[in-house]
């Protein structure tokens, strides 16, 4: 089983993290940028090489969605959340098959399936900045299950900033 830790830096106006393992040891960083309509980041390697390029659809109106492309800005994943159901839930279309990343009402704990198998898992962690780890079962690429955390944190993102914006409307 391979566990990281997934952790939005204390000051970051570019929405950074660290990707730490249970003995505190970097293993991957993510870097967003000053400034993105898409909420654009990359997952790099601790040399900085970049592994996945993480961000939102410009225009969702219906459908929260979120792309993992690779390092030369193809696509391997496509994120969708679906809107309506008593459960968080995440469709994931990928090279690596058909995913689904399933949660409870609340989103505090997510189980991770590839066709149909159970393979990892996801725990927000309740704490000032966004804070989660993944588990993973052996023999998964790891930084790629990273960037699928960061394509959901990204959407849930968006929806908090759409709701909040939607509420300080006022008819005065």
């Amino acid at each position: 089983m391979q566990s990281v830790s997934i952790r939005n830096n204390w000051i970051s106006f570019r929405g950074s993290s660290k990707v730490k393992d249970l003995q505190e040891q970097d293993v991957f960083n993510v870097e967003g940028r000053f400034f993105s309509f898409t909420k654009k980041k990359f997952v790099k390697d601790l040399e900085g090489n970049v592994l996945f390029i993480v961000r939102n659809k410009f225009w969702s109106i219906f459908g929260r969605k979120a792309f993992v492309l690779d390092k030369d800005k193809n696509q391997v994943a496509l994120v969708r959340k679906k809107i309506f159901s008593l459960h968080d839930r995440y469709f994931i279309t990928s090279e690596k098959g058909d995913l689904e990343i399933k949660g409870n009402i609340l989103g505090f704990d997510y189980h991770i399936s590839l066709n149909g198998e159970e393979i990892g898992h996801i725990s927000r962690r309740i704490s000032m900045r966004d804070s989660f780890v993944l588990d993973l079962n052996d023999g998964h690429d790891l930084a790629f299950y990273v960037a699928l955390v960061i394509a959901i944190d990204n959407i849930t993102d968006r929806q908090r900033e759409a709701a909040s914006s939607s509420s300080f409307s006022s008819d005065d």
